[in-house]
């Protein structure tokens, strides 16, 4: 693989525009998902024991997804 980009840098090819548009693109969608799960949270952590909270659609799907994931289905 290495001798194929050697081979292409030299003969003047250069990397296609869409590299690092998905790249940035793949940065940025990581970065928000990081930032909604912070967000959310920092929510959670903010509910007094024996209260319950109201989450957005948004939230209750990503508290919905964190659950599947959780072995026992969060139990």
């Amino acid at each position: 693989m290495v001798g194929l980009l050697a081979y292409a840098t030299a003969a003047g090819l250069t990397t296609p525009a869409w590299i690092p548009i998905a790249v940035g693109g793949t940065a940025l969608v990581l970065g928000y998902g990081t930032y909604r799960l912070l967000k959310l949270k920092k929510k959670v952590a903010k509910i007094p024991k024996g209260k319950e909270a109201q989450f957005t659609d948004t939230e209750a799907k990503i508290v919905e997804q964190l659950l599947r994931f959780m072995p026992n289905g969060g139990s």
